[in-house]
C-alpha cells in the first residue's frame, strides 16, 4: 500500500511539473491543452505570430506595399501642423509645437520671395509686449494648422512686401524639420549680412521646379543634396545660436527673458526670377 501511494505521488508530481513547464514555456504543440485548461487564449497563436512579423494566414512577411503604407501612416501622424501657404504649396512648421517659442512673419530681404498666406490668428501686440510671450499651444497633438498666434512685423531696413518670410522660434540645438515635401538641391555656407557665417538649405518642393524653399540660421545639417524630405517630418538641421553673432534679434523682444529670439528663417522664392538660379542656386543639383 505504501509503495502504491509513493508511485501515485511520484506520478502526480511529474504531471504537475510537466503542466508547470507547459504553462511557462507554452510550446505551440501544447496550445490545445492549455486552451482546454483556460490558460491559452485562442488569439495567442496569432498574436505570437504577429509579434514575430508574421500574419495569421501563414508565415508571410510584410510586403513592400505594407511597409510603405505603415511609413505613410507614421509620417501623417508625426509631422508638424501647417504654418503657411505659398502659391498653393503648404508649409509645415519646421519646429515641433512642444519646442516652439513664437512665430513671426516679416519681410524677406529680396523681392523674389513669395507672399505667405496663413490661418494663424494675429497676436494681440499689447498682451505680447506686456507678457513678453507669444501664445503657442505647446501640447498640440491634433489640428491641421498650428495652434499658435503670429506676429506680423515690418523691418525698416527692407523695402520688400510684408509676410514674405517666417521666423519660427526655438532654443539653440532644437531639431529643424523640412517645411515641405521635396528634394534637397543645395546645402551651402554663406555670410549673413556679408559678415556672419550661416547655412542655407534649399529644397525643391514636389512638382514645383519653379520654386525654392530656403531655410536659414541652422547648424549641423542632417541632409545633403539629393536627399528626399517629407513635410513636417524629416529632420534636416538644428537651430543655431544666432544671438551669439547678432544683437537685437527681432523675435527676442517678444519672448520671455532667457528664451531669446533664436529661430530658423523660412521663405519660398521664385526660382525663375532673373539671375536667381545663377546666383542663389549655383552648384545645386537638378531634379527630374
Amino acid at each position: 500500500m505504501k509503495r502504491a501511494l509513493a508511485i501515485l505521488f511520484a506520478l502526480v508530481a511529474i504531471v504537475v511539473a510537466v503542466l508547470v513547464a507547459l504553462i511557462v514555456v507554452r510550446p505551440q504543440f501544447a496550445y490545445p491543452v492549455l486552451q482546454l485548461m483556460g490558460l491559452q487564449p485562442e488569439s495567442s497563436q496569432v498574436a505570437n505570430q504577429e509579434s514575430a512579423g508574421f500574419s495569421d494566414v501563414g508565415d508571410t512577411v510584410m510586403t513592400d506595399e505594407d511597409v510603405e503604407r505603415a511609413t505613410e501612416k507614421q509620417i501623417k501622424e508625426e509631422r508638424t501642423p501647417l504654418v503657411a501657404k505659398a502659391d498653393s504649396v503648404y508649409l509645415r512648421s519646421p519646429i515641433l509645437p512642444a519646442d516652439l517659442t513664437g512665430v513671426l512673419f516679416h519681410q524677406a530681404s529680396y523681392s523674389y520671395a513669395l507672399y505667405l498666406e496663413t490661418k494663424l490668428p494675429e497676436a494681440d501686440y499689447e498682451k505680447v509686449l506686456k507678457k513678453r510671450q507669444i501664445r503657442v499651444n505647446t501640447k498640440q497633438t491634433k489640428g491641421k494648422w498650428l495652434d499658435a498666434d503670429a506676429l506680423h512685423l515690418w523691418r525698416t531696413s527692407d523695402a520688400t512686401p510684408m509676410d514674405t518670410s517666417i521666423d519660427v522660434g526655438a532654443l539653440p540645438g532644437t531639431i529643424v524639420r523640412s517645411p515641405v515635401s521635396g528634394t534637397v538641391v543645395l546645402v551651402k555656407d554663406y555670410k549673413l549680412y556679408d559678415e556672419v557665417p550661416d547655412i542655407e538649405i534649399h529644397i525643391q518642393p514636389d512638382g514645383r521646379p519653379d520654386l525654392d524653399c530656403v531655410l536659414l540660421h541652422t547648424a549641423d545639417p542632417l541632409v545633403s543634396a539629393g536627399d528626399r524630405v517629407e513635410a513636417g517630418y524629416t529632420e534636416i538641421s538644428h537651430v543655431r545660436d544666432i544671438e551669439k553673432d547678432l544683437t537685437d534679434v527681432q523675435l527676442s523682444f517678444y519672448t520671455p527673458e532667457g528664451v531669446g529670439g533664436n529661430h530658423t528663417h523660412v521663405q519660398v522664392n521664385d526660382a525663375t526670377a532673373k539671375g536667381y538660379r545663377k546666383e542663389k542656386l549655383k552648384g545645386a543639383i537638378k531634379v527630374d
